[in-house]
């Protein structure tokens, strides 16, 4: 069973959530949580956010931080 994890990106930083999630909940938690102060949606306004598979690095959802 693959997992995936939620990432930041910015034009100077990255971080992940080192989350081992399905890819439905962390689609699921990126739009529960885009537009709040929830975690490092805050920081990285503007930026994008990303669910990337944690066995192959393959990037399957993206958007922008709102």
């Amino acid at each position: 069973m693959r997992t995936y994890d939620v990432v930041f990106n910015d034009d100077q930083d990255s971080n992940n959530k080192g989350f081992e999630y399905s890819k439905e909940d962390a689609i699921g938690y990126i739009e529960s949580n885009n537009g709040t102060n929830e975690s490092y949606f805050d920081d990285y306004k503007g930026g994008t956010v990303q669910v990337v598979c944690n066995e192959d690095g393959e990037v399957v959802y993206e958007a922008e931080v709102k």
